[in-house]
């Protein structure tokens, strides 16, 4: 038997940090986030014996156990063995493999959805005991954050796995994902006139987390910046269902600012002039799609400025990639005709 899946990767338009324990729980969460059409995927093929064979090509690993009990976690593929661990409860033998559109870290929520594309191949096999979305979304996130204690929020698991443009809130045990009904001529408009950047690969985001925990815990005007960004992503929210885009990428700047203040590691003098480059030829607000540092930036740009922001990117080194929404999620399937031995 072969089982596939992919996992679409997100967005996040506003509202990072604010999904991040304990302001969620004390404060509660929001974000808006949106999943495009790079993905993580995974396949599996079961076996006739006990063997679990992993390889990821992310990676460039390709490990091998005689069984299910001598998985451990040692910082190697440890993403595909919580998961195994977790749902593989037969003992039953497999191969398995994955890949994702982009490098690891990239700020675009690549682990989420690699756990969630894992979780999605076992899933497939449970039939009329299969999980919900919501219960989906909530064993990634409780086996990254709590299981392997890989800093983070909640965003990355729901967007995955539901797809779509959502407006996601987060409090003490509950989120609900909140499908934006956009037209399609808007969801047109936002796609042509954004553009996703890749500035520099990005440093582990834990340190980042936890500076912002920190600070939300030691300083006010960084829970008045947390709390300034939630007021943002509400906005932000009514904005995109309007097809006001305009005042769309002057809240992305906006939510821009209020980042750079969760933590000072958020931002450095590269990224900045990055920011500053694409504002100078044409874009109107941008962020940073994950913790901070590095990885993918993205901007809304003037009307027909697009293509002046690429340019201005690209000649400073950037690579600038193409991208329309994904309104699918999770997806899983058998694939059929596939040739003995390839998996």
């Amino acid at each position: 038997m072969i089982i596939r899946s992919r996992c679409p990767l997100r967005i996040s338009f506003a509202g990072g940090g604010t999904d991040i324990a304990p302001y969620c729980y004390e404060r509660g969460g929001a974000v808006v986030a949106a999943t495009i059409n790079k993905y993580s995927y995974a396949s599996l093929e079961t076996r006739q014996d006990k063997e679990i064979h992993i390889e990821s090509v992310d990676f460039l690993k390709n490990l091998q156990f005689r069984n299910i009990n001598e998985i451990n976690y040692d910082n190697e593929l440890d993403v595909l063995k919580a998961v195994i661990k977790h749902l593989n409860t037969s003992g039953r033998g497999a191969n398995i493999w994955m890949r994702s559109d982009v490098p690891p870290r990239s700020g675009l929520g690549a682990s989420a959805a690699a756990f969630a594309a894992m979780i999605g191949l076992f899933n497939h096999m449970r039939a009329e005991k299969s999980m919900t979305q919501y219960e989906i979304a909530e064993l990634a996130y409780k086996l990254e954050r709590e299981e392997l204690k890989i800093g983070g929020g909640f965003q990355d698991q729901y967007a995955t796995v539901f797809g779509g443009i959502n407006f996601i809130e987060f409090g003490n045990g509950w989120v609900r994902v909140n499908p934006l009904r956009m037209r399609k001529d808007h969801v047109l408009e936002l796609e042509k006139h954004l553009v996703l950047v890749y500035t520099r690969d990005r440093p582990v985001g834990g340190d980042i987390i936890e500076a912002e925990k920190k600070g939300y815990r030691e300083n006010k005007s960084v829970s008045d910046a947390l709390d300034k960004t939630k007021e943002i992503t509400q906005e932000v929210r009514y904005a995109l269902a309007r097809g006001d885009f305009l005042r769309f990428g002057d809240l992305l700047h906006e939510a821009w600012e209020a980042k750079k203040k969760h933590s000072s590691l958020v931002a450095d003098k590269y990224i900045n002039d990055i920011y500053d480059l694409a504002i100078k030829n044409g874009a109107l607000g941008g962020k940073i799609s994950g913790a901070g540092a590095g990885g993918f930036m993205f901007f809304y740009c003037e009307p027909n400025k697009e293509h002046r922001v690429i340019n201005a990117l690209k000649a400073a080194g950037m690579t600038p990639v193409s991208f329309t929404f994904d309104f699918e999620g999770l997806q899983t399937w058998e694939p059929n005709n596939i040739v003995k031995g390839v998996f």
